[in-house]
């Protein structure tokens, strides 16, 4: 499962970019890295009530930003936008950075009970309670994809 192999993955990551600080060609870690960032030409936003004009313009940038930084510090770095990316994709990469989120597997329903009225919810599923491979989300995304895979990442 994902769950012990968060914090090496963190650890991975943090001790790269600590060990790398003056990154030269010589020094860049060897670890494999896969970005999953959002689609600069047709970003997303997670939420309706946002400043919707400058987070596109932030979202616009972002995963060029990260690819810059990750590029620097690693040898091998492969990014993908959200809508294209597979979970096999996981399986060449030492650590996923899940920027955004990939495709729904399963779609969020929220209705309620016709007989009852009891409201129905469940969280739309992005990665499979299978997946075993390390994995950093940020910001929002890591309870949206970690919690639907039991994944206590908002408990802190």
């Amino acid at each position: 499962m994902l769950r012990p192999l968060i914090p090496l993955a963190a650890l991975l990551l943090f001790g790269a970019f600590a060990g790398a600080q003056d990154a030269s060609p010589a020094t860049k870690s060897g670890l494999r890295v896969l970005l999953v960032g959002q689609d600069p030409a047709a970003p997303k936003l997670p939420f309706a009530d946002m400043a919707k004009e400058r987070t596109l313009r932030l979202y616009r940038e972002r995963t060029a930003a990260w690819e810059a930084l990750l590029r620097y510090h690693f040898e091998n770095v492969r990014v993908v936008h959200g809508e294209d990316y597979a979970i096999e994709m996981s399986n060449d990469a030492d650590v996923t950075i899940f920027d955004c989120r990939p495709k729904a597997l399963t779609p969020r329903v929220d209705e309620k009970d016709p007989r009852t009225g009891e409201r129905i919810y469940k969280a739309a599923t992005y990665l499979p309670e299978s997946f075993d491979r390390p994995a950093l989300m940020i910001a929002e995304n890591s309870p949206l994809i970690g919690e639907p895979i039991g994944l206590k990442l908002d408990w802190l």
